[in-house]
């Protein structure tokens, strides 16, 4: 009787070990992932903040403002558009001087300007180039400016950012299934001696593999419950910190985060339990001592 108690605790050990084990892989996957998404929304946040100034003539007619603004309107790559009017201006250069230079001057020398914001996919310095003189054509406008090798400095490091990222994301996905295939692994070894014992009386390879299959199905689903409940608190304790955490990692990327985790997990789980069992279904009676 004491020998049953201790078997049935030693076997409930080694499960909830199993658990932890995938769980704190499977963690660290999805922070990983956090990490991707939040990194993504930021460079797509900065790119939709890139963009150039389109300033017009000071005795640009309303009519010639308004076409300007149409052309801004349709062209492809701008996501919005500022505008400002000459008094705007005026009154801010003003205001920023100190001095009421509406008082001072005869005339305003300022003309309106179209402060553009472009599109993510368009926040490069040749794109934001074609848009600048695509609308500097028209005969109104005298100036774009834009600070294109800056634009192309922050690109480029967006990108380097990414592929180190990314280049993590792989070793670590590689690095998790192997210790997850480690961990359920070693669970079906301490039952080879069941599996070899089915075979001899009679049972198929199908039969005997069936139950380390949900075995390992079910522990890559427990274990994907578990990273998913701890990601939901760091996700949760980050935003009181930070309000921005909201914005950057919103509830509706941690639900991907979740299902991509516990995919992994019961995929990764399963494919484990099926290749030992099936390693151990073709290993003769000396192999089970090894």
């Amino acid at each position: 009787m004491k020998d049953k108690r201790l078997a049935k605790i030693s076997t409930f050990g080694s499960q909830i070990t199993s658990v932890i084990s995938v769980a704190l892989v499977l963690l660290i996957l999805g922070i990983l992932a956090m990490a991707l998404l939040a990194s993504r929304s930021l460079s797509d946040d900065i790119r939709s903040n890139m963009g150039f100034v389109v300033k017009l003539a000071p005795d640009a007619a309303d009519a010639d403002i308004n076409r300007v603004k149409s052309v801004v309107a349709a062209t492809p790559g701008v996501a919005g558009f500022v505008f400002a009017s000459p008094e705007s201006i005026l009154a801010a250069e003003s205001e920023l001087m100190g001095e009421d230079y509406a008082r001072l001057l005869d005339e305003n020398p300022f003309g309106a300007e179209f402060e553009i914001r472009m599109k993510p996919d368009y926040a490069t310095g040749d794109s934001i180039a074609a848009v600048a003189a695509r609308i500097s054509a028209d005969d109104a406008v005298v100036e774009t400016v834009s600070e294109s090798v800056v634009i192309d400095s922050v690109n480029s490091v967006l990108r380097r950012l990414s592929v180190v990222l990314l280049a993590i994301a792989t070793a670590l996905l590689v690095i998790s299934f192997v210790l997850i295939n480690n961990t359920v692994s070693l669970a079906v070894y301490s039952r080879r001696f069941i599996i070899h014992t089915m075979k001899l009386v009679g049972a198929t390879g199908g039969f005997i593999r069936r139950p380390f299959v949900l075995a390992g199905l079910g522990t890559g689903a427990v274990a994907a419950a578990v990273a998913i409940i701890l990601l939901a608190c760091i996700r949760a304790y980050a935003s009181t910190f930070d309000a921005a955490v909201g914005t950057v990692l919103p509830w509706s990327s941690m639900v991907m985060i979740f299902v991509a985790v516990t995919f992994a997990g019961v995929l990764i789980c399963t494919a484990a339990s099926a290749i030992a069992t099936n390693r151990y279904l073709r290993a003769d009676y000396d192999d089970m001592f090894k």
